[in-house]
C-alpha cells in the first residue's frame, strides 16, 4: 500500500467548503467536489515525507520537541504517542508564549514539580482533609496543562503545530522566532511560512493519527 493509498484511507485529503478556504493553500487542491476542497494526496505525500526527514534528523541530532495540539479528539492518542515517540506535548489549553516567553514556562513547569513533591511528602500528611483535597484539585489540574513538558529543560529546537489556523497565536510565535517547526493545516490557512507545512483534515481523528503516528514513525 502507497503513502498516498493511506492517505485517502485516512481521509487525510478531504477537507472543508471553498467557501471558507483561503486561496494561499489553494496549490495544494486537486479539485474541489460538491464544494468541497480535495487536496491533492500526492502533494500531502511529499509534504509527509519531507517532515519525517526533518524530524529523523532532529531526533538523530538529539533536538527537543514538543507538539502543539488542542483538539479534544486527539488528546488521549497524543499522550501515547509522545510516550511511544519520545516528544514533549501540550495538549490542553496551550498558554500563550510558550515560546516566545519560555522563562514563564519552565517557572510554571518548577511550580507542578514542587507541588507534586508536596502531596508525595510527609508534610502533605500534616494538612487537614479539606486542605488535601484542596492540594490534590491545584495539583491535578496544574497537571493537566504541563504534564506533557515536565521533563523539558530548554526552549524546543522543533516545534509541531497540529491546526495552524486554529492555533495562530502559535505559529505567529515560531514566525517571530524564524523557529523550526511543522505545521499541520487546512484549507483556511492564511499564513505563508519558510518552515514545513502539511496540507490536510486536521478536524479528523483518522487524519491527525495517521499523519503524527507517520512522521514520527
Amino acid at each position: 500500500m502507497t503513502v498516498a493509498t493511506d492517505i485517502v484511507k485516512a481521509k487525510a485529503y478531504i477537507w472543508q467548503p471553498k467557501n471558507k478556504s483561503n486561496p494561499k493553500t489553494s496549490d495544494a487542491w486537486m479539485w474541489v467536489h460538491n464544494g468541497l476542497v480535495i487536496f491533492d494526496p500526492a502533494i500531502i505525500e511529499e509534504q509527509l515525507k519531507a517532515a519525517k526527514e526533518l524530524i529523523a534528523d532532529a531526533k538523530k541530532s538529539k533536538k527537543e520537541i514538543l507538539v502543539l495540539c488542542e483538539k479534544t479528539l486527539y488528546k488521549e492518542e497524543l499522550e501515547a504517542l509522545a510516550d511511544k515517540a519520545n516528544f514533549h506535548f501540550l495538549n490542553h489549553k496551550v498558554p500563550s508564549g510558550v515560546l516566545t516567553n519560555f522563562d514563564t514556562l519552565l517557572s510554571r513547569i518548577r511550580s507542578l514539580k514542587d507541588l507534586r513533591s508536596f502531596v508525595d511528602g510527609p508534610s502533605f500528611d500534616t494538612l487537614t482533609k479539606k486542605e488535601q483535597s484542596m492540594k490534590k484539585r491545584e495539583l491535578k489540574k496544574v497537571e493537566q496543562v504541563y504534564k506533557g513538558v515536565v521533563n523539558l529543560r530548554k526552549k524546543p529546537d522543533l516545534v509541531v503545530i497540529v491546526d495552524g489556523q486554529y492555533m495562530g497565536k502559535f505559529v505567529k510565535e515560531i514566525q517571530k522566532l524564524n523557529a523550526e517547526a511543522v505545521v499541520l493545516a487546512s484549507s483556511d490557512f492564511d499564513k505563508f511560512l519558510t518552515q514545513q507545512v502539511i496540507m490536510c483534515n486536521t478536524n479528523s481523528f483518522s487524519s491527525i493519527d495517521y499523519i503524527l503516528k507517520y512522521i514520527f514513525g
